[in-house]
């Protein structure tokens, strides 16, 4: 079997394309293969390694993780036993990179110069993205309402933008959960406090009903009684100071790990005719390396000042505070050969005094806890402009792809209407409740934002929550106690309610339009609604596998093949097709027919439509009898 020619894409005028395919080994040994820019159809009977080729590249480019568990399961039976996939590609019309990957081996990519690449992780796919489905792939997009799946067909369009986004949103959510976490020892340390005030009873009112003693303790006994427990308070607040220098220390060391990351050269693509002037741009992003860790070396010396200071205090403090301890056990011995009653005095006198530092502290952190709240609801903002700004990214890309698939299919981002986490949620919450109906009663609780129900199980507002969801006192109380439980409203508050996609098909054959969401579909619609999606997303190079399986010929002449014949000319394509439309009708530039003997495929043949129509009437024809008698009977009528 001989190589076929490929021409070469004007510069710039696709992404990137697949210039040839090589495979040694496995079920398709010794396959060697030149792919045009444009369409490329892969034709032949069922078992001759028409997937088993198109799941290779998608392997070699994407990795095994990439392709769903029936096509990896696919690249394992047939690339088994040492076989190694090689792919040639042209990026940007001017940068040529070689891939090899074989099962459990380790990949290899190769400038056009044989230089390898160790800085780039190909399954990642921003390298050189590819896009490839099987006709299950595509039903699964269009089954699955609420999910990622469609999402992700939007989002893998802006995926720098998004990631930035996304990384901005992490690092929102990590300010979020820090907050939350010490919202929670505040409340679990005045919780502490309050169950210790409660232990020491009404004290005050002991010692304002003791009668005078003719000994009673003495003002030094009361003013170290009462030192003792600012001295512990004290100790507390070094204690806190210490925890969070070092926690600022190691967020410093963070940030300069990723400053060496940021600023480091990233930005120079060595085969790029363009690399002088990038790598210019590099060496001054290199520069301000210096600056900045300039700057973090000196807050961090600022850092370790404060902690010699913070350790000298602790000396200093500790010397005076083993004064006052002396003094007191002093003015302890003294007590102890005064009468009973003025022990009882100096005892009640001391538990006043523990009782006003415990007041102290819990006033301090319920001032603490209210500047936390406040501090939250500035990062909720921050937290839900980020989201926002996804949703509009979205949309945006939504309109482009409305423009390209046409009228019959609609796409819209429905904004906040996927609520699976927040279901989820609320099961997890209601474990326990013993109540009856929970499809109903989690309808109505969905009808709740999480920050509302979050706010009523914080307050445990009993009242309010019968009163919205009108479950009755008993069963309200059940939920409640249930969600107060097993819910944390601080990480409810901050639930993801994502974004829907819809996408929709007009099935109307005729008049006013009638669109229905793809998951509604029949099979066929299914694939008819997501095609021109698929088709019109991105520049890069894509790979369908039968994606007429379930489609009319109808719709394959009126919107696949126009909608191929339109973007040809940008992405390079490859269809695993048994459909003659869509070689024939969309003109491809190369056509490969396989074959097999049961024990390994071959590529039988390959060219240009003219040059194997005779095997694509043979094979998507019904051969050439069908075919002629097909011609008669259209003519007769």
């Amino acid at each position: 079997m001989g190589d076929t020619a490929g021409s070469t894409p004007a510069e710039n005028e696709y992404m990137w394309v697949i210039e040839k395919i090589e495979i040694s080994g496995g079920f398709l040994p010794g396959l060697s293969v030149n792919i045009p820019p444009g369409l490329t159809c892969i034709i032949g009977a069922r078992g001759s390694g028409k997937s088993t080729l198109a799941e290779a590249v998608r392997f070699a480019v994407c990795g095994m993780s990439a392709a769903p568990k029936n096509c990896a399961d696919l690249v394992q039976a047939n690339l088994a036993g040492g076989a190694l996939v090689t792919i040639t590609a042209l990026a940007e019309g001017s940068n040529r990179y070689t891939i090899k990957r074989g099962l459990k081996q380790n990949l290899v990519l190769l400038t056009s110069d044989g230089r390898a690449i160790n800085t780039v992780d190909l399954d990642r796919g921003t390298f050189l993205p590819l896009d490839a489905y099987s006709s299950l792939e595509i039903e699964a997009i269009a089954d699955e309402v609420l999910g990622d799946k469609r999402r992700n067909l939007l989002d893998e369009l802006r995926s720098e933008q998004m990631r930035t986004i996304h990384l901005s949103l992490a690092e929102s959510t990590r300010a979020l959960e820090t907050n939350a976490d010490r919202i929670r020892s505040a409340q679990k340390t005045i919780e502490d406090l309050t169950e210790q005030m409660e232990e020491l009873g009404d004290v005050r009112t002991g010692l304002n009903a003791l009668a005078p003693s003719d000994r009673e303790s003495s003002t030094d006994f009361v003013r170290l009684s009462r030192q003792q427990q600012l001295n512990q308070r004290e100790i507390a607040k070094l204690d806190s100071a210490d925890r969070d220098l070092r926690s600022l220390g190691q967020t410093l060391e963070q940030v300069r790990k990723e400053s060496q990351n940021v600023f480091a050269a990233r930005l120079t693509e060595e085969q790029s005719a363009n690399g002088d002037t990038l790598r210019r741009y590099d060496d001054l992003l290199r520069a301000s390396l210096g600056p900045v860790e300039k700057h973090l070396s000196g807050i961090n010396s600022k850092i370790r000042d404060a902690q010699a200071t913070l350790a000298q205090a602790r000396q200093d403090i500790a010397e005076i505070h083993t004064s006052h301890a002396g003094e007191l056990a002093r003015q302890t011995a003294a007590n102890q050969a005064a009468s009973e009653h003025a022990r009882v005095r100096a005892s009640l006198e001391q538990q006043v005094a523990k009782l006003e530092a415990l007041e102290q502290q819990r006033a301090e952190l319920n001032a603490e806890l209210k500047a936390l709240f406040e501090r939250r609801k500035s990062l909720k903002a921050d937290h839900i402009l980020m989201r926002d700004r996804i949703s509009t990214m979205r949309d945006e890309v939504a309109s482009e792809l409305q423009h390209e698939s046409g009228e019959r299919v609609r796409i819209r981002v429905m904004r906040n209407a996927d609520h699976l986490a927040y279901q989820q949620t609320l099961v997890d919450g209601l474990k326990g409740a013993r109540v009856r109906n929970q499809n109903e009663i989690l309808a109505t609780l969905m009808q709740l934002r999480p920050e509302q129900l979050a706010q009523l199980i914080q307050s445990n507002d009993l009242d309010s929550f019968e009163e919205l969801t009108h479950f009755g006192t008993e069963r309200s109380r059940k939920i409640l106690d249930s969600f107060r439980e097993n819910i944390d409203p601080l990480a409810l508050e901050i639930t993801a309610i994502e974004d829907r996609i819809g996408i929709e098909l007009n099935v109307a054959t005729a008049g006013r339009s009638h669109f229905k969401d793809a998951s509604d579909l029949s099979r066929g619609q299914k694939c008819t609604a997501l095609l021109p999606i698929l088709l019109a997303r991105r520049d890069n190079p894509l790979i369908i596998d039968q994606p007429e399986d379930n489609l009319d010929n109808h719709f394959i002449f009126e919107t696949v093949v126009n909608a191929v014949q339109r973007m040809k000319k940008r992405r390079q394509m490859i269809f695993i097709t048994h459909n003659a439309n869509i070689p024939v009708l969309a003109e491809a530039e190369l056509v490969l027919v396989m074959n097999s003997d049961g024990r390994v495929g071959v590529i039988e043949t390959c060219g240009n439509v003219d040059e194997c129509r005779e095997q694509i009437i043979d094979l998507l024809e019904g051969g050439r009898e069908a075919f002629d008698l097909r011609s008669k009977r259209y003519a007769a009528r």
